[in-house]
């Protein structure tokens, strides 16, 4: 009964790449999903209760962390001239700032003597 429920919820879970990477991923997050249940079952009709909302709990949460970190990627390609560019910008204005800032403590030091 309880695989029953495990397949209903984590069957719609896929995560946007090609299918075949897909596949491959989601059958490693199950398998560490299943040592982890596996692990921290007591065995019984308690444990497999336990065994199987553990599954659930560790693979959802393996997935969630993959499928940002593969959007995170793909951002990041989709918008790779804009990420170098911002990079570039915001490099060049810390180090006009910090220009800046030590010429007012230059100015200081002088000010003071």
């Amino acid at each position: 009964m309880w695989k029953l429920i495990y397949e209903i919820l984590v069957n719609p879970l896929g995560l946007p790449i090609n299918p075949i990477w897909e596949y491959l991923i989601i059958l490693l997050v199950g398998e560490i999903a299943h040592e982890i249940a596996y692990w921290i079952s007591p065995g019984g009709k308690f444990g497999s209760f336990i065994y199987w909302w553990t599954k659930l709990i560790t693979f959802v949460s393996i997935w969630a962390v993959l499928y940002g970190i593969i959007l995170a990627i793909k951002f990041v390609i989709a918008y790779g001239v804009c990420f170098i560019i911002g990079g570039i910008i915001g490099l060049l204005i810390s180090i006009l700032l910090i220009f800046v800032f030590k010429k007012k403590e230059i100015v200081k030091e002088e000010i003071l003597n």
